[in-house]
């Protein structure tokens, strides 16, 4: 064998080593965009975040302004423990229920009792 692969005496990384290899680590990905913080309670997030959308979608069929109410501060603790998505998904189906149940509410009674005058 050559003499150049039987050399065991030292094996430097850096740029001066003997058989210049080249490492390639940006070929690589980066783990901090990618990593994902751990937690014992990761399942108990994942339900705050679904009875979050839950109480949204039942205020479309029943008292919309309570139950917006409740799916949106929901959806802020869910946002707040991790499960982001989930949480602001909650967060605008209970805006847009809470909010077009009160115009519907004004324009309906504005309605009726311009009924009467």
């Amino acid at each position: 064998m050559n003499k150049k692969y039987n050399d065991n005496t030292k094996h430097n990384d850096s740029i001066d080593n003997k058989d210049k290899t080249e490492y390639a680590p940006e070929l690589t990905a980066d783990d901090r965009y990618y990593t994902k913080e751990e937690r014992k309670d990761g399942y108990n997030v994942s339900i705050m975040g679904y009875l979050a959308i839950f109480a949204s979608i039942v205020s479309l069929f029943t008292y919309p302004v309570t139950f917006g109410v409740i799916g949106i501060i929901l959806g802020v603790i869910s946002i707040y423990s991790g499960s982001k998505t989930l949480g602001y998904w909650a967060i605008g189906i209970g805006v847009v229920t809470s909010v077009s149940s009160l115009f519907f509410r004004v324009a309906l009674f504005s309605y009726i009792f311009s009924m009467f005058y």
